[in-house]
């Protein structure tokens, strides 16, 4: 049970951030395909666009519909995108549906994340560890692309038929994304209760269960009328430090990474295959791959500490950007470290609110407020 548990969701991460991560990877080759290659920032843009609507409406209206209808329904946005991005006539129809694509991942996510408080809390390493997976393919795919372009030129024939077969080709994936909820993955947490009765059946053991040897309740006391935004401000406070760690670590990684194009001179830049920034972009998921990986083998409850070493990597980048002190046999390893640090600090952050017994109250809204916390970083 346990490993097959474990395999479906590391295919559930790694099929979800895939389409995401492969738009990602050939923002350019989408651009350039249809001659548009000044547009390129429109395709990033798209790809997070609904990021934050989705999450949002996921954490505050969805939680008690059925994780199979949810799961599911994400499936669907996700063929939209593929498809849709596969054939589409133009540019402008390739960015609406890029936004599919977005969505389905962000969607996706929240679901998820939120489905695993259902698992033991361990568990958790399967899932990121997938989307560390699809974080390396995605970086690979990049590099074919950028060598495929640099002999094929700027051929816009080429480059479309480049994207459609690798959004053809990763749609069957979606199928083994739906085998692996309804048909790999077993969850006796969730049998036979529905997802209302679960929830008041986890906040009734809870208050009867939790209570100090003075007879106070160790949790943070639930109002029994409470409004649903007073719900949220409460979550949000609660899971204040978590989120704010995740989003730090992020915002620092984002800035590390794009200082890994300027470290070098220009003439240093699209040279070879792969060139220096793929390369660079590729050691960075390989660390977010190994740190996504870990939660099984040691766990870090005092997180704060990555954020404060991802602070520092970030400075080491912003300086070797200006003064280009780094020999570049360096970068490859200061880059994986740079994935490391934020990969670690994703499953860790989320292990801590699956498996820490204050977040047993509202444990799926506190993890939902936590992972928009990634989406705001995802669109500065």
């Amino acid at each position: 049970m346990y490993i097959r548990n474990w395999v479906g969701l590391f295919l559930l991460g790694t099929i979800n951030n895939l389409p995401y991560v492969i738009v990602t990877s050939a923002a350019s080759t989408i651009a350039t395909s249809f001659g548009k290659k000044n547009l390129i920032g429109l395709v990033f843009g798209a790809n997070v666009a609904l990021s934050a609507i989705v999450k949002s409406v996921n954490g505050a209206f969805l939680l008690k519909v059925p994780y199979g209808v949810r799961f599911a329904a994400n499936a669907v946005l996700m063929l939209i995108g593929l498809f849709g991005v596969a054939y589409a006539p133009s540019f402008w129809f390739s960015l609406v549906c890029i936004v599919f694509v977005g969505a389905s991942a962000a969607f996706g996510e929240n679901v998820a994340l939120g489905y695993l408080r259902l698992l033991p809390s361990k568990m958790v390493n399967a899932w990121s560890s997938g989307t560390g997976m699809a974080g390396v393919l995605g970086s690979l795919l990049y590099i074919t692309f950028g060598c495929a372009v640099g002999a094929g030129g700027n051929d816009q024939d080429k480059l479309r038929q480049l994207i459609q077969y690798a959004f053809l080709l990763t749609s069957p994936a979606v199928g083994l994304y739906l085998v692996s909820y309804f048909f790999i993955i077993k969850c006796p947490s969730m049998m036979p209760l529905t997802g209302v009765q679960t929830e008041v059946a986890e906040k009734e053991a809870i208050l009867d269960v939790n209570t100090s040897a003075q007879g106070e309740q160790e949790f943070p006391c639930v109002a029994v009328k409470e409004s649903s935004l007073h719900r949220i401000w409460r979550c949000t406070r609660f899971v204040g430090w978590m989120a704010l760690n995740l989003s730090a670590v992020y915002l620092f990684e984002y800035i590390a990474q794009g200082c890994a194009a300027k470290v070098r001179p220009k003439s240093e830049y699209n040279i070879g295959c792969p060139e220096l920034y793929a390369g660079l972009s590729l050691c960075y998921q390989a660390g977010v791959f190994v740190s996504r990986s870990s939660v099984q083998l040691f766990t870090v409850t005092k997180v704060h500490i990555l954020s404060v070493l991802q602070f520092i990597n970030m400075m080491l980048w912003i300086v070797d950007v200006h003064f280009k002190f780094l020999p570049v046999h360096i970068l490859p390893a200061l880059m994986i470290y740079v994935g490391l640090l934020g990969g670690a600090s994703y499953v860790n952050i989320f292990y801590i609110l699956l498996h820490d017994d204050k977040y047993n109250i509202d444990r799926e809204l506190c993890i939902n407020i936590a992972a928009l916390f990634i989406t705001f970083e995802e669109n500065t």
